[in-house]
């Protein structure tokens, strides 16, 4: 059995990762860092060889890790929170734990009741005085938690299972002082390095590939650019612009809306239409610095008060985007600005340009074009357009029903016979692979990538596209092919200039060589810096690298 065994812990590892990638299906944004929700109504986060881990499970144990790691970073904890992906740990965290009792059980490892008693009266969080609390204290400790003490015991139960594969495991490992020996200097042993970082720009042809060049490369490099299998279907689509027009929608509907969104849609606040000009001053600028750059910034604006063409003077001036459109800013509300800046642009009248005025960012010279006052948007003036908005959102609501009632009952793998059924057109897709679009059905590629998750006969649920919900059944499979080449063009003409510039370095390394150079004769062949660093680690980065 241990030579089982440490065949099996030879694998363990590329197990685990196979099997979470498959089997993790959910979790939760609000611990994962921004990925896809998990489903309130869902009874398990993740299912591992069949067996399901508890949502519940999840939760509890993703709050836990949560402390943890609030109490270890204490204010840093706030910063650091959305790099942690709390949720991805938890759910790593409990489908390892749960192979591994899988795999304890497998294997025959049993736990007596004894042993379940003697870890728990070892339990410091059951213990007083070093001494345990008592069987009526320990079960009054469970009895209106949300932790039940059956539970509780299991839990014990799981954890001294898997304890013990874990010492069967590294018990049939061996280690020799070598093997330590050769870890230690691994892990400790450093160097000091000497490099030349080469700009791939800088050497060799300094020529574009021609057309000729780049075909013949794409010739003979197809397979770097083949993608794979891909996925022939049929598919339906439930467009909301088609069905806007059957829509009704009252005067009553359009008046309640109108009322909903009056405070905040249909009420414009005052705006400024302003233009400037920006000279910057970089953060941490010495006192001098910010003095030489306000005298630039005072220079300029006695020219614009005294007539010269401010756009002309934004245009060489200004060290902002909107330099050249002459420092137009267009029109903005308060709240879009830095303060300094808004309060200067609604404080003046039209055609006034302001002293300098001071932000982070650096020196402003603002000019006022034009003012709007605020005001509300009658209801008169949007009735026709709100109309048309809420005819749409009758449409979207409509197709997705309608969408998700045919995935339904096409579930079957009979799309084409339900959809003719209910009076729907069925378009075929012909061959489609990774990165491509349905035909006629602009920026459809999720629906694409849908397909090539499912296999021959299988139906998705709807998939949204621009164009509106999509049910789409594949019907095969197409055979791997090469993109085409307008597709990897940009991607050829920049392997053909590595490919030179490599050519090119390895040229001078040998020519180096042959002198009897080290690298810095190459450095100095290639005009680039010779960079060293000291107390390099195994696995450590060159600075900048």
């Amino acid at each position: 059995m241990l030579q089982q065994m440490r065949e099996w812990f030879r694998y363990l590892k590329f197990i685990l990762y196979v099997i979470i990638f498959m089997f993790i299906v959910w979790a939760f944004a609000s611990w994962s860092g921004g990925g896809p929700g998990l489903r309130q109504d869902s009874a398990w986060a993740a299912v591992v060889n069949g067996r399901q881990i508890p949502l519940t499970t999840f939760q509890s144990y993703a709050r836990r890790l949560d402390s943890t790691y609030q109490s270890l970073l204490g204010e840093q904890y706030a910063q650091q929170r959305s790099l942690l992906k709390i949720g991805r740990r938890a759910i790593d965290s409990l489908v390892e734990q749960e192979l591994l009792h899988q795999e304890a059980v497998r294997q025959g490892i049993a736990v007596s009741p004894r042993e379940v008693a003697e870890a728990i009266t070892r339990d410091p969080n059951f213990q007083e005085d070093g001494r345990f609390i008592g069987l009526d204290r320990y079960r009054n400790l469970f009895s209106a938690g949300r932790l039940g003490l059956e539970d509780y015991e299991s839990q014990v139960r799981r954890g001294l299972a898997i304890e013990k594969l874990r010492s069967l495991i590294e018990d049939a490992v061996g280690v020799s002082g070598a093997d330590i020996e050769q870890e230690f200097l691994r892990r400790n042993q450093k160097a000091t390095v000497e490099y030349v970082v080469i700009d791939p720009a800088k050497v060799g042809s300094q020529r574009p590939p021609d057309d000729a060049s780049i075909g013949r490369y794409y010739d003979a490099h197809r397979e770097r650019y083949t993608r794979g299998e891909g996925r022939t279907g049929a598919f339906v689509l439930f467009s909301p612009a088609d069905r806007a027009g059957a829509q009704t929608v009252s005067d009553a509907e359009v008046a309640a809306a109108y009322e909903r969104m009056r405070a905040t849609r249909y009420t414009l606040p005052d705006q400024r239409r302003a233009s400037h000009i920006l000279l910057k001053v970089p953060s941490g600028a010495p006192g001098d610095a910010a003095a030489r750059i306000e005298r630039q910034a005072r220079s300029i604006l006695k020219a614009a008060r005294g007539g010269e063409d401010f756009a002309a003077l934004a245009r060489k001036h200004s060290e902002d985007g909107s330099a050249p459109s002459g420092g137009d800013l267009g029109f903005f509300g308060r709240g879009q600005m830095v303060k300094e800046f808004e309060d200067a642009a609604f404080s003046l009248p039209v055609g006034a340009i302001s002293d300098l005025v001071r932000s982070t960012y650096g020196f402003h010279i603002v000019k006022i074009a034009e003012a709007r006052a605020g005001r509300s948007v009658p209801l008169e003036e949007v009735r026709e357009q709100l109309r048309e908005e809420l005819k749409m959102e009758k449409a979207n609501a409509e197709t997705q029903r309608r969408s998700a009632d045919l995935a339904r009952a096409a579930a079957g793998g009979k799309l084409e016979a339900v959809a003719r059924s209910q009076g729907l057109e069925v378009r075929e897709t012909g061959p489609v692979h990774e990165g491509d679009a349905l035909p006629g059905l602009a920026a459809s590629q999720a629906v694409v990538a849908r397909m090539l998750t499912l296999a021959p006969g299988e139906v998705s649920s709807p998939v949204p596209a621009p164009a509106g919900q999509v049910v789409v059944q594949v019907t095969g499979t197409a055979p791997p092919e090469p993109r085409p080449l307008p597709e990897v063009r940009a991607r050829i003409i920049k392997e053909i200039e590595d490919e030179r510039a490599l050519s090119a370095v390895a040229d001078v390394r040998r020519a180096a060589q042959a002198s009897g150079g080290g690298l810095r004769a190459v450095a100095r062949r290639l005009k680039a810096e010779l960079k060293t660093q000291a107390d390099l680690a195994r696995g450590g980065a060159l600075p900048g690298l």
